[in-house]
């Protein structure tokens, strides 16, 4: 699997757009957000203070992705900026192909400033814009402005060797590599531990320690939520069967698929593909 691979089946579900005014010696809690969260500094400079510690200096057309489930609070001092604090925060979900998320596991801010004449500062303003306008299209024009966004966060980070993004170490693993591509093409076919260790020329011992490692979770976990992830998909951009869709992603069954979606999703398929998709939720 290549960047080019990854970034092309990127799947991005963005949130409601918070945008935090601060005056001068204010301070505001951003609360705490399951998924990941993207911060875009307008303008002004200041601090973002995250739970556990972690504090990072701020300042106009800085772009930081905060890892998930942690409490942000922004500040701004009296005298460190006479014109205010303006800070765009979106939830988002990043995945490849709608299984596992990108910044699930990402355990300190990312961190990126935009040059004032690079193109993806437009980006950051037209999303601003389409959340503002309310046109009919917001959400789906927002999204494919975040995924824009997102790539080119990825490939800054890509650049730097991707040393905080723990997803990204399959692409410099050429065993893990084939056993993920395995599982993408033929998301039906029941792999086992032993045939995925010898897609990837490894020990099934070795192939389930070093996935773990790099990804969190086991490589029958990461199939089923795969498997779960592409069903979604389906549902929402197909009109074949809840059966017929059960078989494509590996069940042999709709009555076990539809309890594995259940717990996966919290909705039963037919509920899902009818527009009941849970948004991404905030929790204070």
């Amino acid at each position: 699997m290549t960047l080019e691979q990854l970034l092309d089946g990127l799947d991005v579900t963005a949130g409601p757009l918070a945008v935090h005014t601060l005056c001068r010696d204010g301070a505001v809690d951003g609360g705490q957000i399951d998924g990941p969260t993207m911060h875009y500094v307008v303008r002004g400079a200041g601090r973002l203070e995250i739970a556990e510690g972690e504090s990072v200096g701020i300042s106009a057309r800085t772009v930081i992705v905060v890892p998930p489930r942690r409490r942000t609070r922004i500040i701004i001092h009296a005298g460190a900026s006479g014109i205010g604090v303006v800070v765009a925060c979106v939830p988002i979900r990043a995945t490849y192909k709608g299984s596992i998320g990108l910044f699930d596991q990402l355990h300190e801010p990312l961190l990126e400033r935009v040059s004032i004449d690079d193109s993806v500062r437009r980006c950051f303003e037209d999303l601003l814009d389409e959340f503002s306008a309310h046109r009919p299209g917001c959400r789906a024009m927002s999204e494919t402005i975040v995924r824009r966004c997102l790539i080119w966060l990825l490939r800054r980070c890509f650049d730097r060797g991707g040393y905080r993004l723990p997803w990204l170490a399959p692409l410099r693993d050429t065993r893990l590599a084939c056993a993920l591509t395995a599982m993408h093409e033929r998301p039906q076919h029941c792999f086992t531990l032993g045939e995925l260790a010898e897609l990837s020329g490894m020990s099934r011992s070795a192939f389930a320690a070093r996935f773990a490692q790099v990804l969190g979770q086991s490589p029958i976990e990461c199939l089923k939520v795969l498997r779960l992830a592409r069903a979604a998909q389906l549902l929402i951009r197909t009109d074949l069967p809840v059966k017929g869709i059960a078989g494509r992603v590996g069940y042999s069954s709709r009555s076990s698929f539809t309890r594995a979606f259940c717990a996966r999703h919290g909705l039963a398929p037919a509920l899902f593909r009818s527009g009941g998709q849970r948004p991404l939720a905030q929790t204070a």
